[in-house]
């Protein structure tokens, strides 16, 4: 897993990552205060653009578009919650992390089991 590092409490953040691979994610984080959450308001990666996608705790909230892209986004939260504060992720109460390719073919076959 590849932590996403340094998200601060702008509540609009655009970032390159760079994956093992050399290839690069762009992702637009967006806070949404009215809904208490933070959101992918954009996500491009090799031409596939991803939008609106809520970020919650789940070992890959970007499950559903598995057949776009061969890498998830996971997030984890230390206490019992979602990630609802603007400064979640700042705080590190809140961790974001980009999922490679074998990561998100392990959780595939530990759902199929």
């Amino acid at each position: 897993m590849l932590r996403i590092e340094n998200i601060t409490t702008d509540p609009l953040q655009e970032r390159d990552i760079v994956l093992p691979d050399s290839s690069i994610i762009t992702l637009t984080l967006y806070y949404i205060p009215m809904q208490y959450g933070w959101f992918i308001r954009s996500l491009v990666y090799k031409g596939v653009t991803i939008n609106g996608a809520r970020i919650t705790n789940n070992p890959n909230f970007l499950r559903q578009f598995k057949n776009q892209i061969p890498f998830g986004m996971a997030c984890f939260t230390e206490e019992e919650r979602e990630p609802t504060l603007i400064e979640d992720f700042s705080s590190e109460s809140s961790k974001l992390y980009i999922l490679t390719e074998a990561e998100v073919d392990q959780y595939e076959n530990f759902l199929n089991e």
